[in-house]
This record gives structure tokens, C-alpha cells and sequence, in this order.
């Protein structure tokens, strides 16, 4: 199959996603081709990105995975894939904290049915274009809002899945208990729970992304087992991250996307780290 010929060019995206045009990812023949291609596909319930899953998506996800060297290429574009493979289409999703609403906009474009809560402040650098978005995806559903678990105007279990990019990460170690309660309340039986993070690995702060990564694991398992040691959970984020270290395919934040994340900031003061992207995959086995 010619993949050239069935997706439509990054820069394509990127082009349409500065309009306010409503934005199409997707044509008949390339939903029908990911749907069979991810579908069937397993995750971890805990893994890192792989330089490997990258090269896939830049050839069969372009639209949502650039070569500009930022984590939220192969983030987006994992994230669909672990939808697809866990959840079909028509399944009621929602996304914590959306930013630019490109794997919403897709996974809409694939038949799901996707909501964005996002207050759209500008917090952590995020965008702030909330009325452009409502054009430019108008099959996204939009909730300016936090999440936690007093979302207004939604019942409990919801939701078929909930996932988040890039979002966690920010989130002040003390709220993660508010977000995980948001998700056991709206998140329903057999749903999926699906996070990507970015976490330090070496450099500034590494310490403390280490320390939110284990704690949204171990929310994480908890969905599962209803109660998990936090010191079983450790562990096994002790083991991908030594494994890690050691892998020659580890996708790491690289340098050009470093200068993205730093803008106008001096170097001096925001140098490079070493980042990896986290991911975790798991089903609410609620009780």
C-alpha cells in the first residue's frame, strides 16, 4: 500500500491546523487501513517509547507525528494506537487536559466518540485558542474545565476510556489523588485508563518526575486491584527505568525538541535533560 498517496503530508496538517478551517486527518481509505493495522494491538501496562514505535508512526500517523524532535510525536500518535487496540470505535472517551486537540481530533475522525476537558489558561505553556479549536474540530467535544471528580453535568462511569498526553507530569504530586478519583468515578467497568508522561531521567528535577511517575503507576495498578503496594509498584518502575538506561531504541526528548521547550528562556537557566516518554495502559476493574 502507498502510504503516500493514502495520508495526508505533515506539513498538510500543520498548514491546516494554523487556519481556522475545520481540520480532516483522515480519509475513508486511511481509517479503514488503522483501525486493521492497531486494532488488535497489546500495551503494557507499563512501557517507555521506542525509537522503533516512532519510525511507525512518522510512516503510518504523519499527521500527528512531526519530526521536530518533541515527545508529543510519538506520545500522540502511541496514544491512538492504544485506543485502537483496547477500545473500539463508538467508544465514549475523554481526555484530560487536551492542549492542541490533534489525537481527539483523529480518534473523532476514527468514530469515537471524544471529549476535551481543558480550561484552556495557558498553564504550563498551553495553548489558549479555545475558540479556534471549536472550529477547527468540530466533532471534538469540549469541557472547559479541570478534571477531577466533581466534573459537572456528567454521570458516573461515562466513559469507555480516559487518557491523557503530555499532562500528568504537571499535575502537583498532592492532586494526583483528585484526578485519579475523577477517573474512578467517571471511567466505567472493563474502561481503559491511558497516560503518557514525560519524565526526566537525568538532569534537573529528575527526582521528582521519577517520584510522579511511580505515583501514577501505583494509581494506576490500583484501578486494577482496588488496593496495590506502593512498594511492589516501585519496583517495577525501578526495573523500566534501569531497563531503559541500557536500551539502544530509548526515544528520548532530543535536542531540537529541548529548544522547543525552552523558548525565550536562557540555556543557563533551563539546560538539557535527559526525558523519556512513559506510558501505561491499564483496565478499571471497578469493584
Amino acid at each position: 500500500m502507498n502510504l503516500k498517496k493514502l495520508l495526508p503530508t505533515a506539513r498538510k496538517m500543520k498548514q491546516a491546523i494554523g487556519s481556522s478551517m475545520p481540520v480532516k486527518l483522515l480519509d475513508e481509505s486511511s481509517k479503514r487501513f488503522l483501525i486493521e493495522r492497531y486494532s488488535h494491538t497489546e500495551f503494557a501496562e507499563l512501557d517507555y517509547a521506542l525509537v522503533r514505535d516512532f519510525c511507525d508512526s512518522a510512516a503510518h500517523l504523519p499527521q500527528i507525528c512531526y519530526s521536530n524532535g518533541d515527545l508529543k510525536n510519538v506520545q500522540r500518535a502511541w496514544t491512538v494506537k492504544a485506543i485502537l487496540g483496547t477500545l473500539p470505535p463508538g467508544s465514549k472517551l475523554l481526555e484530560i487536559g487536551g492542549g492542541v486537540p490533534l489525537a481527539a481530533g483523529m480518534l473523532a475522525e476514527l468514530g469515537y466518540d471524544v471529549t476535551i476537558v481543558d480550561p484552556y489558561e495557558g498553564a504550563g505553556n498551553g495553548p489558549t485558542e479555545y475558540e479556534a479549536y471549536l472550529k477547527q474540530f468540530p466533532h471534538v467535544k469540549f469541557a472547559r474545565s479541570y478534571f477531577n471528580d466533581e466534573l459537572p453535568g456528567y454521570a458516573d462511569a461515562s466513559f469507555d476510556g480516559i487518557y491523557s498526553i503530555s499532562v500528568l507530569e504537571h499535575i502537583p504530586l498532592a492532586d494526583l489523588d483528585s484526578i485519579y478519583r475523577g477517573i474512578q468515578k467517571f471511567l466505567r467497568k472493563d474502561g481503559h485508563s491511558v497516560h503518557c508522561l514525560d519524565i526526566v531521567v537525568d538532569g534537573d528535577r529528575a527526582d521528582a518526575h521519577k517520584d510522579i511517575l511511580k505515583k501514577v503507576f501505583n494509581l494506576q495498578k490500583q484501578l486494577i486491584s482496588g488496593q496495590y503496594l506502593q512498594a511492589d509498584s516501585d519496583r517495577i518502575c525501578d526495573e523500566m527505568l534501569g531497563k531503559l538506561t541500557g536500551d539502544l531504541e530509548t526515544f528520548y526528548l532530543s535536542a531540537e525538541g529541548h529548544n522547543l521547550w525552552r523558548g525565550s528562556v536562557p540555556y543557563e537557566n533551563f539546560p538539557f535533560r535527559k526525558v523519556i516518554s512513559a506510558q501505561t495502559c491499564v483496565s478499571y476493574l471497578k469493584g
